[in-house]
């Protein structure tokens, strides 16, 4: 009953992350190909995009890329590195970054290559102030503020999540990611008054 109640609410946060994805890149003028970068099973951006043709799924691991195929046909598939991207400068009009950048080992990395890559770009990821741990899939209310190892592995069996999983999760701060992308605007995804994520976005100068 509680997972289903979480998925429920995070398919809807998705919904309405979409929504503000459209509006603020203005999607249906972006030219060329966009770019899910850290698509994996295509369950947010791939899955809603109204032209699975222009999309390029791009994902390190295998497996979900397969589980994208299987759902999506359509799409072109890149199995590679977002550190490493094997594309051309500005060779992408839009790159779309959905709760990718908080699990890399590189950030700047990852950032470099999304603005070499882009004509424009929107990236998500998580606050780490926020009161719910939201990478896990039943959300553990006030998480971060446990200070003893024990006690979150502790929590995390209680909910059914994966510790290892929750733990790697590696959160940027609104000026660090304001450092990674000098260049690109910074909004939030509110629950109430909380930042429940940042939006880092540049659209492109000819998509407005």
């Amino acid at each position: 009953m509680i997972r289903s109640s979480m998925q429920r609410l995070r398919q809807s946060f998705r919904r309405s992350r979409y929504r503000t994805l459209c509006e603020l890149m203005n999607v249906d003028r972006v030219k060329g190909f966009v770019l899910d970068l850290g698509g994996g099973s295509a369950s947010f951006f791939a899955a809603a995009y109204h032209k699975p043709d222009r999309i390029i799924l791009l994902d390190v691991d295998l497996n979900p890329v397969r589980e994208a195929k299987e759902r999506y046909p359509g799409l072109c598939f890149i199995v590679a590195d977002g550190e490493r991207l094997p594309l051309a400068n500005s060779s992408i009009g839009m790159t779309v970054c959905n709760s990718v950048i908080e699990h890399v080992d590189d950030p700047d990395a990852l950032a470099a290559e999304i603005r070499r890559v882009s004509q424009s770009f929107f990236l998500q990821t998580p606050n780490k102030d926020f009161p719910l741990e939201t990478h896990s899939f039943v959300a553990i209310p006030f998480y971060h503020f446990i200070p003893w190892t024990w006690l979150r592995r502790f929590v995390c069996e209680l909910v059914g999540a994966d510790y290892e999983y929750v733990s790697g999760v590696r959160y940027l701060s609104e000026p660090g990611l304001k450092q990674l992308f000098p260049e690109a605007a910074i909004t939030y995804e509110k629950v109430l008054a909380w930042k429940k994520s940042f939006y880092i976005y540049r659209p492109a100068t000819n998509s407005r």
